[in-house]
């Protein structure tokens, strides 16, 4: 048999279901007011003086300049600390052809990091009256006003046009030099004084002393390299006198010598 219908009861369920909704609404205007009041707070806060950068410190530089690295970050002090971004002020500073490497760390509240690696010369071409700086890449990343002698120059280049920043536009004798400086990276002592490549299937090169020596092509570059220091050193002095004359290592496993007639 069916229960009577009890309207008192429908109508209290109803009033009871309607709280619930209004509550439930209540709580999210007032979960979503909080959130808004947090996060008004942290971006007022973040916005602080407290977050004033007040240090910029730059370590591992040798050639480069604190201005230049300033110029490449585009920062300055006084900025707020979380308006930057320490990748792309990372990705500045290696557009600076002489960086090889290069980390930006925040130091909170207001300080900034910077640690540089510099890239070093390997060997120097003469251009115009003055030298430029290769580096172990084969990059241009420095200009000299004149020679002091402790690094091997670079001859026999078809001149184009050479820029910081830039590889040797002459391609087919640039990719010879970036064999010679693989090998000076890992071995810098090697005798060179110069390097010319002006005919790429003749290289020829002159020790420190003034030997002449032939390499043919670039070839096995390395291992010729290798034995003409050995040799280099085994013929440095003969009673205390430099020997003169030329050795051809146009192959690494035959080399001759053949001193200069007197």
């Amino acid at each position: 048999m069916d229960k009577p219908y009890n309207a008192y009861s429908f109508g209290r369920h109803e009033l009871i279901v309607e709280r619930k909704a209004k509550k439930k609404i209540k709580d999210k205007l007032v979960f979503i007011l909080l959130f808004l009041v947090c996060n008004l707070s942290l971006f007022l806060f973040l916005r602080s003086p407290l977050f004033t950068i007040r240090e910029i410190s730059v370590e591992g530089i040798d050639k480069l300049s604190l201005d230049e690295i300033y110029l490449a970050m585009s920062i300055r002090e006084g900025m707020n600390i979380w308006k930057i971004s320490p990748p792309e002020l990372k990705e500045r500073i290696l557009t600076i052809p002489r960086v090889s490497e290069a980390e930006v760390d925040r130091i909170l509240p207001d300080k900034l990091f910077v640690h540089i690696r510099e890239k070093y010369p390997l060997a120097l071409i003469p251009y115009h009256g003055y030298y430029l700086e290769l580096a172990p890449d084969g990059i241009v990343i420095g200009i000299r006003d004149d020679y002091g002698g402790e690094l091997p120059l670079v001859n026999g280049l078809l001149w184009g046009r050479m820029d910081m920043g830039t590889g040797i536009s002459d391609r087919s004798r640039g990719e010879v030099i970036e064999l010679f400086l693989e090998v000076l990276e890992t071995n810098p002592s090697l005798p060179l004084a110069e390097i010319n490549v002006e005919n790429p299937q003749q290289i020829i090169v002159y020790t420190w002393e003034g030997m002449e020596v032939w390499l043919g092509n670039s070839d096995n570059l390395a291992k010729k390299l290798e034995v003409l220091q050995y040799i280099n050193h085994r013929l440095l002095f003969q009673e205390n006198d430099p020997i003169g004359g030329y050795l051809d290592l146009r192959i690494a496993e035959a080399p001759v010598f053949r001193p200069m007639k007197k």
